[in-house]
């Protein structure tokens, strides 16, 4: 026996399972979702909003005048 069999079969001793690749993909799954989920909602409000000028959404959501200038 070489020592590339006996790594190859430590290597396939140690490999997870297959249910363990299950959750770790749903985990991956998860974390992608909760990542991309908002940051692509944000393009899509962005996207098919209705166009106001900046300085419209700054006295409406400030209750205040910008300066001039």
């Amino acid at each position: 026996m070489t020592f590339q069999t006996l790594a190859f079969r430590r290597a396939r001793s140690r490999a997870a399972s297959p249910s363990r690749d299950n959750s770790v993909a749903l985990i991956l799954v998860v974390m992608m979702t909760l990542v991309f989920a908002p940051v692509i909602g944000i393009h899509l409000v962005a996207a098919f909003a209705p166009a106001t000028l900046p300085s419209t959404l700054m006295t409406r959501s400030a209750g205040t005048a910008l300066p001039p200038g």
